[in-house]
């Protein structure tokens, strides 16, 4: 299982397979706009500090938001799309 630190100060913990950091957030209650949860809205924007090896691949629908977004090729994912894979440890930054 992955860990997942989402800063500033928000959570430190390990996540599942499969859930989102949308879906931390969420259940955190933490301040997040989100709309469409398929990575088309553009508004939950996260910065990957470290560890964005850890993270599933960019898809589709997410890489055209990036690009839109003007952040394509930089440290950003769509929290609805960004999960953690693997056993490394992900650090991001809400937006």
């Amino acid at each position: 299982m992955g860990r997942l630190v989402i800063q500033p100060a928000l959570y430190a913990g390990e996540v599942p397979p499969g859930k989102s950091v949308l879906q931390v957030l969420l259940e955190l209650r933490a301040p997040m706009h989100y709309s469409c949860r398929r990575g088309l809205c553009g508004q939950d924007l996260i910065r990957v500090l470290a560890g964005g090896e850890h993270l599933n691949p960019v898809g589709d629908l997410e890489d055209g938001t990036l690009e839109l977004l003007q952040v394509k090729g930089q440290p950003y994912r769509m929290a609805c799309c960004a999960r953690v894979v693997g056993d490394g440890e992900v650090v991001v930054e809400v937006v």
